[in-house]
């Protein structure tokens, strides 16, 4: 049967999107499926989607596209459809009423499944005749203005079914809200198994995920944190996503003195790698309609503190079994949670095997029999399409990219510095053809490319310690012109690969030469954590640390090679000084007391001297001094980079951040401002001017910041 998904957007990230595709990829294994996207505001979506799947996209917002529908007449009318006390309401217009009816008119989809209220009433209203209405709730009654609920009635009276998350909430529903001709009943979301093994939980990392927004309290989790790391300061926080809250966060962290324990990572896709580098799951919600971050916690085998919200934290988690529920709002209680966990090691690992056994109810493939059954009670797919996709069988498999060949690879950064890169589709690649092999390019030229050949169960591994000039490599796959597909008689079973090149039909090799992008699935970042760890005592630095990069997703690495180095540590704020930790690492032993080179962007050769002082044989330790940076600028925004010499008879070094998983670090690694008094002429003069005219005094902010090449600058700016 063809199923059709109408969302708001596919291309951002999000719960709602993520688990309309994890059971949108689990349905087409047997049927046909569309994802309906309202709204198309990038060119290529966050989360990856299954080839399989037809994504249709209604109204174009972006700006520079020439299908953009911007300043189209019907998109400045508002909706006459979608309902007005809908969270979005102000997004919808008479044309999206108009695609969307003109979609569906032209549809033969057996089943149509609204993902938020509104979209609700539009599947209501416009869904094909005879076809089988569902309108999902992802949020919980409650959470609805009353407003919302009454003008909703109507709508849900036209649908088959209406599917909470939670039994809790169906409960709700249909006590509040009686609907005799709609079906009420719960289906929780679908979690996939990750792609990457479990967490070891041998790390210090507490990780949380989710939209950075009021109802997540993640100030209620900060204050918490700052509780854990008095305790225990070699522990830190990790918060992956994005949101309007992320500036105030930042300030609630920093308030709380916490910049070098807790990092707001931004969001992450997929979000597996990054749970497992984490021992310790969190969340501090005050209402969860389901709780798809504890789920995927739980999958990659971490205990998970939780708040005892309504609803799905206490569906999800067995207290004491796989986690800890604790009070909403309780910042105490959070924090001795945490530290319990921390401190037992025992039931950290305990809870997280039984996390992993647990989780497995909310498989895709479950989950997705309870909605196959669900369509089958309410008479769907008896006439247009077979369950099996069509009278020729299953949807067809993924088409791929251009020249017949598109490679997809897991990449893992093993605990000794080296990486494995296997092909997971088309599978095996190698084996099918010999001479399939991973070449690795830098960015811009500049040196020769890395090569290496693909075993015949389609991995690679390229050592720890090998040499890639510092910078951008981008991944490729190579069919080289010299190799030949083996005989028919050595070639594994099937004999035709699993990719094609146009359409049905049998597949054929790729053409020799050919050279194409290899396209990330996931990447197992866990070895590069440890890099500081693993150095060879009086080596420099060689490290290399594989992505995902942005926005085709093509497998990256980014090696950085310094004989000599200085490794910034914690940073601190002192009133108006900076106090800068770290190391030097390298082949020479530091002599003498260290010092702070700073040097003038712009080439005037200006430079502002600190005196350091050591910590141990290569530690250092360096306060700056805001108000003589700011006596010394000469522009609103000053850049000084920063060096350190760590011997008198010594040139110095950049200073930067470089030995752990982060490849960009500017906007994860955020140190609070020190302020400084602004120097100006006469400035005698002015002080008693503005007293009496009782004006702010003007102030510069003295900052340390990470810039591309993850080094440290200082950055003095006019408040």
């Amino acid at each position: 049967m063809k199923i059709s998904f109408l969302i708001h957007t596919v291309y951002g990230i999000g719960g709602t999107i993520r688990t309309t595709l994890n059971l949108a990829e689990e349905l087409a294994d047997r049927h046909e499926i569309e994802i309906v996207s309202a709204f198309r505001h990038r060119a290529i979506p966050l989360f990856d989607i299954d080839p399989r799947i037809t994504v249709v996209p209604l109204v174009d917002t972006r700006p520079k596209s020439p299908e953009s529908a911007r300043k189209h007449p019907l998109h400045q009318r508002p909706s006459e459809v979608f309902p007005r006390f809908e969270a979005r309401y102000q997004e919808y217009s008479e044309l999206t009423d108009q695609r969307v009816r003109d979609h569906y008119e032209a549809s033969d989809a057996d089943v149509v499944i609204g993902t938020r209220p509104g979209l609700v009433a539009y599947a209501a209203e416009f869904a094909p005749r005879g076809a089988v209405v569902i309108g999902q709730e992802h949020m919980t009654h409650n959470h609805h203005k009353p407003e919302l609920r009454e003008e909703m009635r109507s709508y849900l009276l036209k649908v088959d079914a209406l599917v909470t998350v939670s039994e809790g909430d169906a409960a709700v529903w249909r006590e509040q809200m009686p609907l005799r001709t709609t079906r009420i009943l719960a289906i929780p979301n679908s979690i996939p198994e990750p792609t990457v093994a479990p967490s070891d939980l041998s790390g210090n990392i507490v990780v949380a995920a989710g939209r950075l927004s009021r109802e997540k309290q993640y100030e209620v989790l900060i204050k918490a944190f700052a509780k854990v790391v008095a305790k225990h300061p070699e522990w830190s926080l990790r918060v992956c996503g994005w949101g309007t809250e992320k500036e105030r966060l930042r300030k609630r962290v920093q308030k709380h003195l916490l910049s070098n324990h807790v990092q707001l990572m931004g969001p992450c896709s997929p979000i597996d790698p990054e749970w497992v580098k984490g021992a310790i799951a969190v969340s501090t919600s005050r209402h969860e309609s389901f709780g798809m971050t504890l789920v995927e916690a739980m999958r990659n085998g971490l205990p998970v503190v939780s708040t005892d919200c309504d609803y799905g934290p206490r569906e999800i988690i067995r207290d004491g079994e796989d986690g800890l529920l604790v009070p909403v709002g309780k910042a105490d209680d959070v924090a001795d949670a945490l530290i319990r966990l921390i401190e037992d090691e025992e039931l950290r690992r305990t809870m997280g095997a039984a996390a992993i056994r647990n989780a497995r109810r909310y498989d895709p493939s479950a989950v997705a029999k309870q909605y196959a059954d669900l369509f089958a009670e309410l008479g769907a797919g008896s006439s247009q399409h077979a369950v099996n996709g069509g009278p020729d069988g299953p949807a067809p498999g993924p088409l791929p990219a251009a020249g017949g060949f598109a490679p997809l690879a897991d990449c893992v950064a093993e605990a000794d510095g080296s990486l494995t890169v296997t092909v997971v589709a088309p599978e095996a690649a190698a084996l099918k053809y010999r001479g399939l092999r991973l070449v690795c390019a830098r960015l811009g030229g500049g040196a020769d490319d890395r090569v290496y050949p693909f075993a015949p169960d389609g991995s690679v591994r390229i050592p720890a310690g090998d040499e890639f000039a510092e910078g951008q490599w981008l991944c490729h796959a190579e069919w080289p012109e010299h190799a030949e597909p083996p005989k028919r008689a050595e070639r594994a079973e099937p004999p035709e690969p699993p990719y094609r090149t146009e359409g049905p039909g049998p597949a054929r090799p790729p053409a020799p030469g050919l050279r194409t992008a290899l396209i990330a699935r996931s990447v197992d970042q866990r070895g590069a954590l440890r890099a500081g760890d693993r150095r060879t005592p009086g080596a420099g630095v060689r490290h290399l640390v594989p992505y995902r990069r942005a926005p085709q997703h093509q497998l990256a690495l980014r090696s950085w090679v310094r004989p000599v180095h200085a490794e910034a540590g914690d940073v601190h704020r002192s009133g108006s000084t900076l106090i800068l930790e770290g190391s030097v690492l390298g082949p020479v032993e530091p002599v003498g007391e260290p010092s702070l080179v700073l040097r003038r962007r712009g080439g005037t050769g200006d430079e502002l001297v600190f005196p350091g002082v050591r910590q141990g044989a290569r530690g250092f330790r360096v306060v700056i001094d805001g108000e003589e940076a700011a006596r010394r600028q000469l522009a609103e925004k000053d850049a000084w980079e920063v060096w350190l010499r760590f011997a008198p008879d010594r040139e110095p070094v950049r200073v930067g951040r470089l030995l752990d998983d982060v490849v960009q670090k500017g906007d994860v690694f955020v140190y609070p401002d020190a302020l400084a008094h602004k120097h100006r002429p006469l400035l005698l003069v002015r002080r008693v001017l503005r007293r009496i005219q009782r004006r702010e005094q003007r102030l510069v902010r003295v900052t340390l910041v990470y810039e591309d090449e993850n080094d440290l600058v200082l950055r003095v700016v006019d408040r």
